[in-house]
Protein backbone atom coordinates (compact mmCIF):
# COMPACT_ATOMS: atom_id res chain seq x y z
CA UNK A 1 0.00 0.00 0.00
CA UNK A 2 1.66 3.29 -1.07
CA UNK A 3 2.26 5.98 1.52
CA UNK A 4 0.38 9.21 0.69
CA UNK A 5 2.69 12.01 -0.42
CA UNK A 6 1.24 14.37 2.19
CA UNK A 7 2.29 11.95 4.92
CA UNK A 8 5.81 11.80 3.49
CA UNK A 9 6.01 15.60 3.33
CA UNK A 10 4.74 15.89 6.91
CA UNK A 11 7.28 13.30 8.12
CA UNK A 12 10.13 15.15 6.38
CA UNK A 13 9.05 18.47 7.86
CA UNK A 14 8.73 16.96 11.35
CA UNK A 15 12.15 15.33 11.09
CA UNK A 16 13.66 18.60 9.94
CA UNK A 17 12.21 20.47 12.91
CA UNK A 18 13.38 17.82 15.36
CA UNK A 19 16.91 17.82 13.99
CA UNK A 20 17.34 21.54 13.46
CA UNK A 21 15.74 23.21 16.40
CA UNK A 22 14.47 26.74 15.92
CA UNK A 23 17.60 28.44 14.62
CA UNK A 24 18.76 26.41 11.65
CA UNK A 25 17.96 27.21 8.06
CA UNK A 26 17.92 24.85 5.10
CA UNK A 27 17.42 25.78 1.45
CA UNK A 28 17.50 23.26 -1.39
CA UNK A 29 15.41 25.12 -3.96
CA UNK A 30 18.23 24.72 -6.49
CA UNK A 31 18.25 20.90 -6.32
CA UNK A 32 17.16 19.15 -9.48
CA UNK A 33 16.00 15.60 -10.17
CA UNK A 34 19.62 14.32 -10.26
CA UNK A 35 20.25 15.63 -6.74
CA UNK A 36 19.00 12.70 -4.72
CA UNK A 37 19.66 12.13 -1.05
CA UNK A 38 21.31 8.82 -1.89
CA UNK A 39 23.69 10.43 -4.40
CA UNK A 40 24.85 13.21 -2.08
CA UNK A 41 24.95 11.01 1.04
CA UNK A 42 27.35 8.63 -0.74
CA UNK A 43 29.44 11.50 -2.17
CA UNK A 44 29.79 13.67 0.96
CA UNK A 45 32.46 11.67 2.84
CA UNK A 46 34.95 12.01 -0.02
CA UNK A 47 34.10 15.51 -1.27
CA UNK A 48 36.69 18.24 -0.79
CA UNK A 49 35.63 20.92 1.68
CA UNK A 50 36.42 24.53 0.91
CA UNK A 51 36.74 26.65 4.07
CA UNK A 52 35.71 30.29 3.78
CA UNK A 53 35.93 32.80 6.60
CA UNK A 54 37.24 32.29 10.09
CA UNK A 55 36.35 32.59 13.75
CA UNK A 56 37.74 34.81 16.50
CA UNK A 57 41.05 33.32 17.56
CA UNK A 58 41.24 30.85 14.63
CA UNK A 59 42.22 31.41 11.02
CA UNK A 60 40.61 29.59 8.15
CA UNK A 61 43.83 27.57 7.78
CA UNK A 62 43.55 26.38 11.40
CA UNK A 63 39.91 25.46 10.84
CA UNK A 64 40.77 23.57 7.63
CA UNK A 65 43.25 21.46 9.62
CA UNK A 66 40.51 19.97 11.85
CA UNK A 67 37.88 19.32 9.14
CA UNK A 68 38.43 16.16 7.07
CA UNK A 69 39.13 16.84 3.36
CA UNK A 70 39.23 20.59 4.00
CA UNK A 71 41.39 23.21 2.40
CA UNK A 72 41.38 26.96 2.07
CA UNK A 73 41.21 28.67 -1.29
CA UNK A 74 42.67 31.95 -2.38
CA UNK A 75 40.62 34.33 -4.47
CA UNK A 76 42.70 33.67 -7.59
CA UNK A 77 41.91 29.96 -7.83
CA UNK A 78 39.35 30.59 -10.61
CA UNK A 79 36.27 28.56 -11.33
CA UNK A 80 35.98 25.25 -9.52
CA UNK A 81 34.43 22.56 -11.66
CA UNK A 82 34.30 19.56 -9.35
CA UNK A 83 31.64 18.80 -6.72
CA UNK A 84 32.59 20.08 -3.26
CA UNK A 85 31.25 21.34 0.04
CA UNK A 86 31.78 24.95 1.05
CA UNK A 87 31.90 25.74 4.77
CA UNK A 88 31.58 29.42 5.54
CA UNK A 89 32.17 30.79 9.02
CA UNK A 90 31.37 34.28 10.29
CA UNK A 91 28.50 36.37 9.01
CA UNK A 92 25.57 34.38 7.63
CA UNK A 93 26.40 33.33 4.06
CA UNK A 94 23.83 34.24 1.46
CA UNK A 95 24.18 31.78 -1.42
CA UNK A 96 21.55 32.96 -3.91
CA UNK A 97 22.62 31.45 -7.22
CA UNK A 98 25.35 29.59 -9.04
CA UNK A 99 27.74 32.54 -8.73
CA UNK A 100 28.34 31.49 -5.12
CA UNK A 101 29.85 28.17 -6.27
CA UNK A 102 31.48 29.46 -9.46
CA UNK A 103 34.61 30.74 -7.74
CA UNK A 104 36.03 30.77 -4.23
CA UNK A 105 35.67 33.78 -2.00
CA UNK A 106 38.82 35.64 -1.00
CA UNK A 107 40.57 34.01 1.95
CA UNK A 108 40.03 35.63 5.32
CA UNK A 109 43.02 35.63 7.67
CA UNK A 110 41.23 35.97 11.01
CA UNK A 111 37.69 35.92 12.33
CA UNK A 112 35.68 38.85 13.54
CA UNK A 113 34.85 39.52 17.16
CA UNK A 114 31.10 38.86 17.53
CA UNK A 115 30.36 36.03 19.95
CA UNK A 116 27.44 34.83 17.84
CA UNK A 117 28.38 33.85 14.32
CA UNK A 118 27.06 31.42 11.72
CA UNK A 119 28.36 28.21 10.19
CA UNK A 120 26.97 27.59 6.69
CA UNK A 121 27.38 24.49 4.54
CA UNK A 122 26.78 24.73 0.80
CA UNK A 123 26.73 21.77 -1.57
CA UNK A 124 28.25 22.82 -4.90
CA UNK A 125 28.16 20.55 -7.94
CA UNK A 126 30.98 22.31 -9.75
CA UNK A 127 29.72 25.83 -10.37
CA UNK A 128 26.10 24.80 -9.68
CA UNK A 129 24.53 25.54 -6.29
CA UNK A 130 22.56 22.56 -4.93
CA UNK A 131 21.62 23.19 -1.27
CA UNK A 132 22.61 25.11 1.85
CA UNK A 133 22.16 24.66 5.58
CA UNK A 134 23.28 26.93 8.39
CA UNK A 135 23.18 27.26 12.14
CA UNK A 136 24.24 29.97 14.56
CA UNK A 137 27.55 29.25 16.25
CA UNK A 138 28.35 30.47 19.76
CA UNK A 139 32.12 30.86 19.43
CA UNK A 140 32.61 31.23 23.17
CA UNK A 141 31.29 27.69 23.72
CA UNK A 142 32.40 26.01 20.51
CA UNK A 143 36.09 25.14 20.25
CA UNK A 144 37.57 24.62 16.79
CA UNK A 145 37.83 20.89 17.56
CA UNK A 146 33.98 20.74 17.64
CA UNK A 147 33.56 22.08 14.10
CA UNK A 148 33.67 18.64 12.39
CA UNK A 149 30.72 17.55 14.54
CA UNK A 150 28.83 20.74 13.62
CA UNK A 151 29.64 20.12 9.97
CA UNK A 152 28.18 16.60 10.16
CA UNK A 153 24.96 18.09 11.52
CA UNK A 154 24.82 20.61 8.66
CA UNK A 155 25.37 17.80 6.13
CA UNK A 156 22.35 15.95 7.53
CA UNK A 157 20.25 19.12 7.35
CA UNK A 158 21.22 19.71 3.72
CA UNK A 159 20.20 16.12 2.88
CA UNK A 160 16.86 16.67 4.61
CA UNK A 161 16.40 19.80 2.49
CA UNK A 162 17.09 17.81 -0.68
CA UNK A 163 14.64 15.10 0.43
CA UNK A 164 12.01 17.76 1.12
CA UNK A 165 12.57 19.32 -2.32
CA UNK A 166 12.22 15.90 -3.97
CA UNK A 167 8.99 15.26 -2.03
CA UNK A 168 7.58 18.60 -3.21
CA UNK A 169 8.51 17.76 -6.81
CA UNK A 170 6.73 14.41 -6.42
CA UNK A 171 3.62 16.14 -5.11
CA UNK A 172 3.57 18.53 -8.04
CA UNK A 173 4.15 15.83 -10.65
CA UNK A 174 2.41 12.92 -8.92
Amino acid sequence: MPIPSRLIAFACAAAMLLLTGCHATVDARWANSDDTVDHWKKAMPSLPVEVRGALPGATNQQIAQVIPNAKTMDGSAGTLVSPRLVVELGEPAKPRDDAYCAKPAPAVATGGSPAQQTMTLTICDGARLVATSSKPLDVAHTPVSELPKRLDSLKKLALIGIAHTQTEAYQIQG
